[in-house]
């Protein structure tokens, strides 16, 4: 049985990646409802996502799963990425292919290759308002508890106006904080020169000299901080052992209170486990 302090680890602590919900290569609707399940009634309480995640779709898992529960949880969301016009025509088509495109080791190295090219991006106030708008349509709910830009260039971040246009978003009471997800440290770097960014998302493994300096430095100024990448923490060699591993990195990352949520991504319900039965059997720090 989880006592009160391992329960608010978990609450408090970790989140639930959902970059795969929904995607080609993820699990089917039914499965990835089932891991947002298992994930909540495990004491999990926040989830992050994007308006680019599944094209769409691990929002409206979001919305479906928690239905009834909003109160109850943190939803962070993205803007600032869209679909080229191909991948938007495809998407009525993606239903019917996505199980065979799983089955195929063609298929999917496919697909990999395809997703290793940036999105198009459009920071305008217009592309922001309305992505947002969007989003909240398929999360069922009327605002997000976090909302950020989505990658950003160092140029967008620097310049200012789309965390202005992410300002009259949080005015107009769809979102609570604002702030930037980085691709890289020397963003989130950048980021923290902006008074108004109260929140960043970044990967931080693995772990370098830059990584300290931006954590001591978002410590400093109390800004909200999202640890992704777990998996980068150890060798893509591991095979299954990796997430043994990562549980480890896992472990460690919560030892630092400066690291606000550390994210799960995955869409195994076996390793979504394994990484909640490690933390909530081992004596793991309060939470402050």
């Amino acid at each position: 049985m989880n006592g009160p302090a391992q329960l608010d680890v978990v609450q408090q602590r970790l989140g639930l990646g959902c970059a795969r919900l929904g995607s080609v290569l993820g699990r089917d609707r039914s499965d990835a409802l089932r891991l947002v399940q298992m994930a909540f009634d495990r004491g999990i309480r926040f989830f992050d996502t994007a308006s680019t995640y599944g094209q769409g779709e691990s929002e409206r898992i979001l919305g479906t799963a928690l239905r009834g529960r909003r109160d109850q949880v943190v939803i962070a969301t993205k803007a600032g990425q869209h679909f080229p016009v191909w991948m938007k025509a495809a998407k009525p088509l993606k239903r019917i292919v996505s199980p065979l495109i799983r089955q195929s080791r063609t298929g999917r190295h496919l697909v990999s290759k395809v997703r290793e090219a940036p999105l198009p991006q459009d920071f305008s106030d217009r592309h922001l308002r309305a992505s947002i708008d969007s989003s909240l349509e398929r999360l069922k709910t009327d605002y997000a508890d976090l909302v950020l830009l989505h990658s950003p260039p160092s140029e967008v971040i620097t310049n200012g106006d789309a965390l202005q246009s992410l300002e009259r978003i949080r005015d107009a009471g769809k979102a609570v904080k604002i702030g930037v997800s980085c691709d890289d440290v020397e963003s989130a770097l950048l980021a923290l020169d902006d008074s108004r960014v109260e929140a960043i998302e970044l990967p931080l493994w693995p772990r370098t000299e830059a990584t300290t300096r931006f954590l001591d430095r978002a410590r400093r100024r109390s800004v909200f901080v999202i640890g992704r990448g777990l998996m980068s923490a150890v060798s893509p060699a591991g095979g299954d052992d990796r997430w043994s591993a990562a549980g480890l990195a896992l472990l460690a990352s919560l030892a630092r209170p400066e690291i606000s949520r550390v994210l799960i991504g995955t869409t195994r319900l076996s390793h979504l486990a394994e990484a909640l039965d490690l933390v909530q059997s081992t004596e793991t720090p309060s939470c402050s």
